[in-house]
């Protein structure tokens, strides 16, 4: 009886044969996959780097935004404060220029009343808006006459009756100066305020194009991503069937 002895090494062989038949396929196979993997890496690092950029330039679009914000709240509080500053200032200004006239009216009339003064009593308004008159400086004499003569005396007092209405003036225009002063500072810081707001808008329009334009990258980064992924895909398909089918042929 004849006896059958055992076959080795035939999976070796077999093997060996089926990658020698391959060579070329595999080869294919493993460029396919280190073109896969490198690509991949580029592709990630790119959109990494886009990513980053739209990030820092969300968070800086963000920051102005935050800033126009708070610097419009500070030109509306301005404006409010410049309308209830203009507003009490004008009432005051009128005022006092209705106190002016009042006292220009009240100066006419005095200069009259002193035309028509006896003598006792011209000499006692002379004293009387005279404080440095020493005493006897404006006398009357036996016959009710002044030491000076009469056009000197009205004319005199008449010009004398100007000065506590003159500095009063003077007085009221001063406040009106002051307060004009302060509503042109109120006026200039509230320009000020709207040129910075002007400022921070514009350079809120160059940040939000430049999130805008890093979002347009990181798209296509992400499409040209998926694109030769699929391709590389497409093509390892395209290449593993015609050999099979090759084979199989």
């Amino acid at each position: 009886m004849a006896s059958t002895a055992p076959v080795t090494g035939s999976t070796p062989g077999m093997i060996r044969t089926w990658l020698l038949d391959h060579e070329r396929l595999i080869i294919v196979i493993v460029a396919a996959v280190v073109l896969w993997w490198g690509y991949g890496k580029y592709a990630q690092i790119r959109i990494d780097h886009d990513n980053a950029l739209l990030k820092q330039a969300t968070v800086v679009a963000q920051q102005q935004a935050a800033q126009d914000a708070a610097l419009a709240q500070q030109v509306n509080a301005d404006k409010l404060q410049l309308q209830a500053l203009t507003d009490k200032l004008t009432a005051q200004n009128q005022q006092l220029t209705n106190a002016n006239v009042a006292l220009a009216t009240a100066l006419s009339k005095q200069q009259h009343t002193d035309a028509t003064l006896p003598p006792t009593e011209l000499a006692q308004r002379w004293a009387q808006i005279t404080p440095a008159m020493p005493a006897g400086g404006v006398t009357v004499s036996a016959n009710n006459t002044l030491q000076v003569t009469q056009a000197g005396a009205v004319a005199t007092v008449q010009q004398l009756e100007k000065e506590p209405v003159l500095e009063q003036e003077l007085a009221n225009e001063t406040t009106q100066k002051n307060n004009d002063d302060t509503l042109l500072a109120s006026s200039n810081k509230n320009i000020t305020d709207l040129s910075l707001q002007v400022v921070g808008l514009n350079k809120q329009i160059v940040d939000n194009q430049a999130v805008c334009t890093d979002q347009i990258k990181l798209v296509k980064a992400e499409a040209a991503k998926s694109k030769r992924r699929w391709f590389i895909i497409g093509w390892v398909s395209g290449f593993l069937s015609r050999q099979f089918i090759g084979k199989g042929l």
